[in-house]
């Protein structure tokens, strides 16, 4: 049987964490009989697997990092299963650490010293993620633990890359996520500058690995501001190394770009690294455009030769990227150097109002609209016939039609190549309309946009748009909930119309009659009960009717009977407040508060209650001014969360 030993486990193992790693196999371990320290199986491969297999006294020992105690139980079990001591320190754990993986995780130098010189080959094992032990020391920052283990490293064991074997050395050997240990020291912010350089020094060539997300070293330290880094990098042969550099790698300039600092940007520029494309073929310029890095715009036009006008492989050139990002700055800037970029147009033949359009990004569509140089470019038609109108409607962003509209040049009556205004693609097909198409249809409609006849598209077909029967579900769902809001405000308001406040004179000649009849808020306080509760009513009988099922009666019931429940609702807390008012009147100062929060909350119904009929799709011109700022209001409620940051 093994002596059990008892483990020291400390938080800092998150790499080579035991504890669930030995749950399915320590019962076989030290229950199964043995011969020689090894499990008997009549499996020879099972046998052989399990030979492998880390003894737990190894794993405790090399967790603690007491070399003279390691020492002593790698002979006890070297006498015991009659091993040499180079086979049972390649032995593994489940998640397949060897004693130097672990010794690495806990930072023990001595200990690792021993292991590398016992067996040097131990230092390439890779455990389950793919990491060696010099993974996990450049992962917990300890790159001293890295030199010292390849100082250990005898001669030949390939501390260097063997170009003739086409072996990678060791800092050169990649985990499952194509890390190298360079990666890892830097994806870590080691700060151990000395320690980084070293192993630059060591295989220079390392620098220039990508990992699975494309980024080598140098992007890495570009990116993060290691200027210690990126400078002993250019010590080395730059060029030539870059030529024969992985397209699927970025660009180091683009790291420095991503990193917005001005210093580490004239670094690798410094390094003649600017003309580097990624695999998107982009350039530099494409990338500051795309982040808004004006200062880097700025730079990359000053200090080298890149030509604004190249295109990406989706065919943008660096305004256009920065009209999609909607960086107006950066467009302000290359239409000041060069002039003529205004009429640079992407592969489908679109301007950068087009590309504004089509992503929402309003505040270009309103710098392009003041320009009076630009003016032609408004009702310009890409490859598609469509007008940047067009692709604001086709990709519903309701504020850039908005804006659109509002300017006169516009002509929202434009057809496309396939027969269609804007206001046919708005129009829904075979769903109902979403709340920006609702938006977008009142915008175009109080502009006086009109369908065209010859649409691709007939109206016609319109009329399966609401034959699912999801729809009309979702459609009934929304009656019932309306009419049961309606019936209760119909309930409320007339049980207070027989409990008066104030209550009612018992003495002659007013028997019966209300004892605060002719106070003032008593009397609003009847007008709104009373007009609430009609209005409830009134409302609670058209919703009845959408009942019968037709989809259209029910979309007109709800135009209707919305507007009676909102004049209900507005009468009942005006009603509720005059009530209040009246029976603590005597006690002036709360008879006050009570109105100034009537009235607060009164203004907190009215805002969303008018926000459902404006905008108005009216194309009087005083209309469309005063349903201006709540279609604004709409469009910022409408937007997602996302969209409300990068606001």
């Amino acid at each position: 049987m093994v002596p059990a030993v008892k483990l020291s486990m400390a938080p800092a193992m998150a790499d080579v964490n035991m504890a669930g790693e030995w749950a399915t196999h320590v019962e076989r371990n030290i229950s199964a009989p043995s011969t020689h320290g090894l499990l008997a199986s009549p499996d020879e491969d099972e046998d052989a697997e399990h030979k492998k297999l880390m003894d737990r006294r190894m794993h405790a020992q090399a967790t603690k990092g007491n070399l003279d105690d390691f020492k002593k139980i790698l002979g006890s079990i070297s006498s015991e299963q009659d091993l040499q001591h180079s086979e049972i320190l390649c032995q593994v754990s489940p998640r397949k650490n060897t004693c130097l993986h672990i010794a690495a995780s806990f930072g023990h130098h001595d200990l690792a010293k021993y292991i590398v010189k016992e067996c040097p080959d131990l230092i390439k094992n890779k455990n389950s993620k793919g990491d060696t032990a010099l993974h996990i020391a450049a992962r917990k920052r300890n790159l001293s633990f890295v030199k010292i283990v390849m100082d250990s490293c005898p001669s030949g064991s390939g501390a260097s890359q063997d170009v003739e074997k086409a072996e990678p050395s060791l800092l050169g050997i990649v985990n499952k996520e194509g890390n190298t240990v360079l990666h890892e020291a830097l994806i870590n912010r080691c700060k151990q500058e000395e320690v980084v350089e070293i192993l630059i020094k060591t295989d220079p060539q390392v620098a220039y690995y990508p990992n699975k997300e494309g980024k080598s070293p140098l992007y890495l330290a570009a990116e993060s501001h290691y200027f210690h880094v990126v400078e002993a990098i250019g010590n080395s042969e730059v060029e030539e190394r870059m030529k024969n550099r992985d397209r699927k790698a970025k660009p180091a300039v683009h790291g420095a770009i991503m990193g917005k600092n001005k210093e580490m940007l004239e670094k690798i520029l410094a390094m003649k690294l600017v003309h580097q494309k990624d695999e998107d073929g982009r350039t530099p310029l494409h990338c500051a455009a795309s982040i808004g890095y004006l200062e880097g715009v700025q730079m990359l036009l000053d200090q080298s030769n890149l030509d604004p006008y190249q295109m990406d492989s989706d065919g943008f050139c660096p305004i256009h990227v920065a009209s999609m990002r909607g960086n107006v700055d950066i467009v302000k800037k290359l239409l000041q150097v060069s002039s003529d970029s205004i009429e640079l147009l992407s592969k489908r033949g679109q301007n950068i109002l087009h590309v504004a359009a089509k992503y929402g990004k309003d505040n270009v569509v309103n710098f392009v609209l003041k320009e009076e140089r630009l003016e032609n470019f408004i009702n310009e038609k890409d490859k598609g016939g469509n007008t940047p109108l067009h692709l604001a409607t086709m990709h519903r962003h309701p504020k850039v039609v908005s804006s659109l509209t509002w300017d006169k040049r516009v002509d929202v009556n434009l057809v496309n190549d396939r027969g269609q205004t804007a206001l046919n693609i708005v129009l829904p097909v075979k769903h109902p309309p979403t709340f920006h198409q609702a938006l977008i249809w009142t915008a175009l409609k109080s502009a006086g946009a009109r369908p065209a006849g010859n649409s691709k598209f007939p109206p016609n077909r319109r009329c399966k748009q609401y034959s699912e029967s999801p729809k009309m579900d979702k459609y009934k769902d929304r009656v019932n909930t309306l009419l049961l809001v309606s019936t209760l405000v119909a309930t409320v308001t007339f049980a207070a119309g027989f409990t008066m406040p104030g209550g009612y004179n018992s003495s002659d000649p007013n028997v019966g009659m209300a004892a605060l009849l002719m106070r003032n808020m008593f009397q609003m306080f009847v007008i709104c009960n009373t007009t609430a509760m009609y209005t409830s009513i009134l409302a609670a009988i058209i919703l009845i009717w959408a009942q019968l099922g037709d989809l259209n009666l029910m979309d007109t019931a709800l135009r209707f009977a919305l507007p009676f429940l909102g004049l209900a609702l507005t009468a009942m807390s005006l009603g509720f407040m005059a009530g209040v008012y009246l029976v603590v009147s005597n006690l002036h100062w709360l008879a006050i508060v009570v109105v100034i929060i009537g009235i607060i909350f009164l203004v907190g119904l009215l805002v969303p209650f008018f926000l459902l009929f404006l905008p108005s799709k009216s194309t009087n011109r005083i209309l469309r001014h005063i349903s201006y700022y709540p279609f604004l209001i709409l469009v910022w409620a409408s937007k997602s969360p996302e969209m409300k940051r990068e606001d």
